[in-house]
């Protein structure tokens, strides 16, 4: 028997997922529910949490999906969520990370373009944390002309970022590191732009977190000097979506998932 494949829609990235899949598409809600014994795949949003489902709502999903041995594809799932063995998460596949991480840095150039009353080329950029993603975004920034500087704690990570031609410096001198800085960008989901780092910016600066919540940078703080500050989260669905669908696509097939599949969306 053909089996379904089921995908919730809850941005344009996963709507464009949803058509590279191929298959005729039907709304759940008007159609008398899921008969999961006919389901073969679910395809979560990236990240999981977007569905906002009750703990009650998620146990009656794990139960179906055990009991009828789904596979179960999304990002950032929950912890030991069943069907994942038979799917992926998509935020654990090194491929999918890296070029998530490309499309990361391009919208926040953009962000930060029509954030900030200062262009690119010729600021001071400041990129906390050096990670696949920091890595990208002081690479997309030095390309247009910025001046970077790259504030790690590990010492290999500042090590690296001498080597690609990088200033660096520790999160203990904030002074030399918000010296100038036009555009402070987080990439560390821990609360590493405290107030100590805040206070001492030019009151002209934007910040740019895009660590996964509660985010890297104290918000409060933020206010009481009236510094710009953005929190911006799932960037690549927000203003890539049909690149981004593509990035999940491709990992949907290096994965072993069937194009042609009978498709129902459902968006909650």
């Amino acid at each position: 028997m053909q089996k379904d494949t089921i995908i919730y829609v809850t941005d344009q990235r996963q709507k464009y997922l949803a058509d590279m899949l191929g298959g005729e598409q039907t709304d759940c809600r008007n159609s008398g529910g899921i008969d999961y014994e006919r389901v073969g795949n679910i395809v979560f949003p990236t990240p999981f949490s977007k569905l906002k489902l009750i703990n009650s709502d998620i146990e009656k999903l794990k139960h179906n999906i055990i009991i009828n041995n789904i596979a179960v594809w999304g990002g950032m799932m929950p912890e030991c969520f069943p069907g994942i063995d038979r799917g992926c998460d998509f935020m654990r596949d090194e491929t999918v990370i890296e070029q998530n991480a490309i499309v990361t840095a391009e919208a926040t150039a953009s962000i930060a373009i029509q954030k900030s009353i200062h262009g690119i080329y010729g600021s001071k950029v400041l990129v906390s944390g050096f990670g696949k993603c920091g890595k990208a975004i002081a690479r997309v920034f030095s390309a247009m002309g910025a001046h970077v500087m790259v504030m790690a704690r590990r010492k290999q990570a500042r090590h690296e970022a001498t080597e690609l031609g990088y200033e660096t410096v520790d999160f203990n001198d904030p002074a030399k590191a918000c010296f100038e800085t036009l555009f402070l960008i987080n990439t560390v989901p821990d609360r590493v732009i405290d107030e100590s780092l805040i206070m001492i910016l030019q009151k002209d600066a934007i910040i740019i977190d895009i660590a996964s919540k509660p985010g890297g940078c104290d918000f409060e703080a933020c206010k009481r000097y009236q510094i710009n500050c953005t929190h911006a989260l799932g960037l690549p669905g927000i203003y890539c979506p049909k690149t981004g669908a593509k990035i999940l696509y491709d990992c949907m097939k290096r994965k072993g998932m069937t194009e042609g599949l009978w498709l129902f969306r459902i968006a909650p």
